[in-house]
């Protein structure tokens, strides 16, 4: 079941989150919140136990722990802060990102197994679940029973409280200095509502001192009403489904009808369920917030599987004994035959968890676990052509993971050759830091100003003659650059990027990714492509290769032996090539060193600087007769493998300001 928003109001007014990055933020408007990444989702689905934002900034201790979010009565709140359904909590599903919704003493069952026939003292109060606490705890605004009995609007709603005191929308007595004091002390969070903090000055019109009730009262709690509150409208019943009172507020203490029309207060919760074959799309639970809105009506949507057909993968599918389509959602009891696309193959981390034949479950659920594929990397087309001083002309098939990335300073401005680039993945290549970044300012460049193409034997971007069969363009959609990364004045240490594109590619024999490994063969020979400067000392305006070998330390040092060139070697480069003029130059920067072990071809480096190169009035020149150095990807694998899992899982990517792995533009 998908989690809800249980809070009498949220204010959705948000400050820009403040992350390393010159793109301009796009405002979300009113009634959306704005991701940290940049995305925007709808206010309501802020803090309530889901990730909706793809790096979970709406589910942060940050952001849920604001005073400003009021769980309500009915809800738990999770330890972060965020506010679920109560009857969610030990439910052996993780309905709190942070799991805190089952790792409470009451899950280990022996609270609802046991304590159920036990009966509590004449000075305690007995929890629905049958936990005995002290009397003098009910209504005082902290929970103690756990399923939340002690602080609900049906025991605290008929209490009068002290005029010292401050009563809580649901009817709890607390100090009345704890109010507005930042700290959330009502069960509620009513104490901290932002119109009521507002004010300079409060007033209480109860008189009568607060005595606890007892369980057993007969008499009907009266009715509370929450300061400067609208009703709220019952609303019609929805298609394929049917809503009603939540049981806390019936009294029956089941869940209830209510009549279309009726007016509820603020905190009033409805329950919605969806008929069979339908499943809830959105929060089973809505509440009456404080200006008489209902907060995220859900709908019933039909029960489905979602597509099994992608870029890796082929699916046939039939339903009772019929061939359907698959590259759309299909029902329960559809049954699909799967296998993997060209470049691709069967993923062996999981091979013994999934299978090629599976069944759309009553649950919109595939099962077993679908084949998995991901692209198969290093391999080249064979019967290529031979091998940026004194390199070869390449073919672009002994090249295809290789990219081009393009500068361009307007929307609508020529785009301009900077830098090579390796793809790894579908969705991200790597080059070096220093071909995306303002060392002026000391940031990463708006990623909007970068643009890949692939397949491309010639130089220029909008080249009439590029083939568009092999050819394929895409956005820069996001830059990850490490923290530590200073450019020249951190001596070119970390000049390493990772670039994440709006729409992936789709691999053929001509586009496929390097290999990536954790492994360093300190010996033999790479191949690198590039359009960078040539003998004649201008861009090469087609794509070259050459060939370089690895270079010791030691000997790489004795060549570049002066102060000034020597700290360049920092503890994450390694040399390669000659001194003989045939070298990677400017225009080659970002480009792939790739190492052959066995039948595939290995990413094992990033063209970063030439020991060679000297600076003239801020401008990088290349000294074609010295080594180069390369960014080694083994010591960056890790920071390439945590990146790359968090986005695709929709984890968090932190920025500099929180943690030193990563600038993010």
């Amino acid at each position: 079941m998908r989690i809800d928003r249980r809070y009498f109001f949220l204010n959705t007014f948000f400050a820009f989150l403040n992350i390393v990055s010159t793109q301009q933020r796009v405002k979300c408007g009113a009634g959306n919140f704005q991701c940290q990444n940049g995305d925007c989702i709808a206010s309501e689905l802020l803090c309530d136990g889901e990730a909706n934002c793809k790096d979970q900034s709406d589910e942060t201790q940050s952001e849920c722990s604001k005073p400003q979010l009021v769980c309500s009565p009915y809800a738990f709140r999770c330890n972060y802060g965020a506010c679920i359904d109560g009857d969610l909590t030990c439910n052996g599903i993780r309905n709190c990102i942070d799991n805190s919704d089952e790792t409470l003493a009451a899950c280990s069952g022996s609270l609802h197994n046991t304590t159920t026939s036990v009966e509590c003292s004449i000075n305690q109060f007995k929890c629905d679940n049958g936990q005995c606490i002290d009397s003098i705890k009910l209504c005082d605004g902290n929970v103690d029973c756990k399923d939340r009995s002690d602080e609900t609007s049906s025991i605290c709603g008929s209490l009068n409280c002290d005029p010292f005191l401050f009563r809580c929308y649901y009817g709890a007595c607390i100090d009345g200095d704890l109010k507005c004091n930042g700290i959330l002390n009502c069960a509620d969070g009513s104490d901290e509502d932002i119109r009521l903090c507002s004010n300079t000055t409060t007033t209480t019109t109860t008189t009568i001192p607060f005595i606890p009730p007892s369980r057993n009262t007969t008499s009907a709690p009266s009715p509370w009403t929450p300061p400067q509150s609208n009703r709220c409208l019952v609303p019609p019943q929805p298609a394929n489904g049917k809503r009603q009172l939540h049981k806390s507020q019936c009294q029956t203490q089941e869940n209830c009808d209510v009549q279309q029309g009726v007016q509820l207060y603020s905190g009033a919760y409805l329950v919605y369920t969806c008929n069979s074959g339908y499943k809830i799309s959105g929060s089973a639970d809505v509440f009456c917030g404080p200006e008489g809105k209902w907060l995220n009506i859900p709908f019933c949507s039909e029960i489905r599987c979602k597509s099994l057909a992608s870029a890796s993968t082929n699916a046939k599918c039939t339903y009772n004994g019929q061939w359907t389509i698959c590259e759309s959602p299909v029902l329960p009891g559809t049954m699909a035959t799967l296998n993997c696309r060209n470049s691709y193959r069967e993923d062996t981390l999981f091979l013994s968890r999934q299978r090629s034949e599976v069944t759309c479950n009553e649950r919109g659920q595939w099962e077993p676990e679908p084949l998995q594929c991901i692209p198969v990397c290093g391999v080249i087309t064979p019967n290529a052509k031979p091998l940026i001083v004194h390199g070869n002309a390449a073919n672009i098939s002994l090249f295809p993971w290789h990219a081009t990335i393009y500068e361009t300073k307007s929307p609508d401005g020529p785009k301009e050759f900077i830098c090579g680039a390796t793809i790894i993945k579908e969705n991200f290549l790597i080059t070096a830091a220093h071909c995306v970044f303002d060392e002026t300012n000391n940031r990463v460049n708006d990623p909007k100003r970068y643009y890949i193409a692939t397949g491309n034997i010639f130089r220029d971007y909008d080249y009439s003659e590029h083939d568009s069969r092999f050819v394929k363009k895409a956005k820069v959609k996001n830059i990850y650059v490490n923290c530590n990364y200073l450019g020249l004045e951190g001596n070119y240490a970390w000049d390493i990027a990772l670039l994440e594109i709006d729409v992936p590619f789709v691999f053929s024999a001509l586009l496929l990714p390097a290999c990536l490994d954790q492994s360093f063969i300190e010996s033999g020979q790479g191949v690198v492509a590039g359009f960078g400067r040539t003998a004649f000392g201008s861009s090469s305006f087609i794509l070259q290769s050459v060939t370089l070998p690895y270079v010791p330390l030691n000997q790489c040092k004795s060549v570049g032996n002066t102060v000034q060139s020597e700290k360049f070697i920092t503890i994450d480069k390694f040399c390669a090539g000659y001194t003989n003029g045939t070298s990677v130059c400017d225009g080659d920067s970002g480009g792939g060193l790739v190492f052959q072990t066995g039948n595939l071809w290995f990413l094992r480096g990033i063209v970063s600087i030439g020991l060679g190169e000297t600076l003239s009035g801020g401008i990088r020149s290349c000294n074609s007769h010295s080594y180069s150095l390369y960014t080694r990807i083994s010591s960056h694998i890790s920071w390439i493998q945590d990146i790359t899992f968090k986005l695709e899982t929709s984890k968090p990517i932190p920025s500099c300001r929180s943690s030193n792995s990563y600038t993010l533009a």
